[in-house]
């Protein structure tokens, strides 16, 4: 049972290099977490005329993993397994 959990977390978990490289090529980040109607807004703002930018820049990193804890939650992890992916 274990690993059918851990097999949908990672099959629906982000990667964070897959995310920055999104982010900085194409803009892309709300997408990524599920949240499509605030990537257009950000794409018709260009990016909150910058500042939606500059603020990814600084807690990207923080969004991957609330995502991420997010999802493995949802797949029903226990604190051991979050710790294990270090989601904790």
């Amino acid at each position: 049972k274990m690993e059918n959990k851990e097999a949908i977390y990672n099959g629906r978990k982000v990667s964070k290099s897959k995310v920055w490289l999104l982010f900085l090529f194409l803009g892309w980040s709300y997408g990524a977490f599920d949240k499509i109607g605030k990537q257009i807004l950000f794409y018709c703002t260009a990016g909150g005329f910058g500042l939606w930018t500059l603020y990814l820049f600084f807690t990207l990193n923080k969004k991957v993993k609330e995502h991420n804890k997010k999802i493995a939650l949802e797949c029903g992890f226990e604190v051991t397994d979050l710790l294990k992916h270090g989601l904790v």
